[in-house]
């Protein structure tokens, strides 16, 4: 016999997470391959940064930020471009992201990434962006 129970907690989430994730290696056929990389200035301090995993074909973008003070330098430029071309050199044929209305969609489109689906309303009133390129 089961009983059901009110749970939101974090180590709830991490069960699940972990569950899921062992039943989808089963299935998949590629391994996820973490990247990234960052510029740091002189006191060693983050300025800007980007990650991703490689996941088959996938370059599976997940976070790229640069401090105010630096923006207008070209960093995230330069770490986007450095990002593809080594998910390139890895076998990625397509990069894949997601981004808000108040981000930078329209730094994506100019480096050719396209909409594929968006998040009307999202959280409440904003917009999600779901993006790809063919690299």
């Amino acid at each position: 016999m089961y009983s059901l129970h009110s749970d939101d907690s974090p180590p709830l989430q991490d069960a699940l997470r972990t569950a899921i994730v062992a039943f989808n290696n089963e299935h998949f056929d590629a391994q996820r391959i973490p990247l990234g990389f960052k510029f740091i200035d002189e006191n060693q301090q983050l300025v800007a940064g980007i990650t991703a995993q490689l996941f088959g074909h996938w370059l599976m973008i997940s976070w790229l930020w640069c401090d105010e003070a630096a923006r207008g330098q070209g960093l995230a430029q330069r770490l986007l471009d450095t990002l593809e071309r080594e998910g390139i050199a890895r076998g990625a044929k397509v990069a894949q992201l997601d981004t808000l209305d108040f981000q930078a969609k329209p730094f994506y489109e100019k480096n050719g990434y396209v909409v594929k689906y968006q998040m009307e309303n999202y959280p409440l009133a904003g917009t999600r962006y779901f993006m790809e390129k063919a690299l």
